[in-house]
């Protein structure tokens, strides 16, 4: 009974705080969740700030769990596949996000940095090696993520690369660098009701399980195995790479 009634004060406080936001700040319709932190902090909601917004978004996602969002009429939750990011929306307001890039200009800027990433650098260098170019972002349909809200579909589980010849997945071990934004959406709940960061160890696990089952070969690279700059961003030393890959590949090298 008491921890109810923390929670329900607790919610109060949270409404109370993002009145006054709205109040005091005029010319915002909506803001991201994590924006109002600094002022639950300073009315004494929350005793400190971490990863960003987290305890505010452990509130949200515990009421969301509960069915009681409504309790806190601001809250707006924008729903992906993936993950749950909130946002705060004045009364009266309509949650528009931000679209100042096309759908075109995006698809191709997105395009264009994974063209450009050490992932695709080191993948071209292994095509090179193994003369055969590889399925990148391959799927197979037995490789399946977990089911969707709704229970009725699965999304295939996406391979860096696929070499059909050499019956060789290859995978890439996750780089160390990552920026508050990185950490911010790992720390996003899926529609599976864990983290996106749970999300990620769970299907690499079952990757690895499933590939030995189908007796496909797997191959997981990592970068700091290569030359890499103060930010862990490889290099790209063509020749030194390339005998490092040819050790790495050696068996599946004709």
């Amino acid at each position: 009974m008491e921890n109810n009634r923390n929670k329900e004060d607790k919610v109060t406080q949270i409404n109370k705080v993002i009145e006054n936001y709205f109040n005091t700040n005029t010319d915002k319709d909506w803001i991201p969740a994590k924006d109002i932190m600094q002022d639950l902090i300073q009315a004494g909601v929350f005793n400190k700030d971490t990863k960003k917004g987290l305890p505010l978004r452990k509130v949200l996602r515990d009421l969301d769990k509960q069915d009681l969002l409504n309790t806190i009429p601001s809250v707006h939750a924008q729903r992906t596949e993936t993950a749950v990011y909130w946002y705060l929306v004045r009364e009266g307001a309509t949650f528009v996000p931000d679209e100042t890039e096309t759908a075109a200009s995006k698809k191709e800027k997105v395009k264009s940095k994974r063209e450009n990433s050490d992932e695709f650098y080191i993948l071209d260098l292994c095509d090179e090696l193994l003369k055969e170019k590889a399925s990148r972002k391959h799927t197979f349909s037995f490789l399946l993520g977990d089911m969707h809200k709704k229970g009725k579909t699965r999304t295939k589980l996406p391979l860096a690369a696929f070499y059909k010849d050499a019956n060789l997945v290859i995978e890439f071990l996750e780089k160390q660098n990552k920026t508050e934004a990185d950490l911010e959406k790992l720390d996003a709940m899926t529609v599976s009701g864990i983290t996106r960061n749970e999300q990620i160890k769970k299907y690499n696990k079952r990757r690895k399980l499933v590939l030995q089952k189908k007796e496909i070969n797997l191959i997981e690279i990592d970068y700091s195995l290569f030359e890499c700059d103060n930010k862990k961003n490889l290099s790209r030393k063509k020749d030194s790479d390339i005998a490092l890959l040819r050790k790495i590949l050696t068996k599946y090298i004709k």
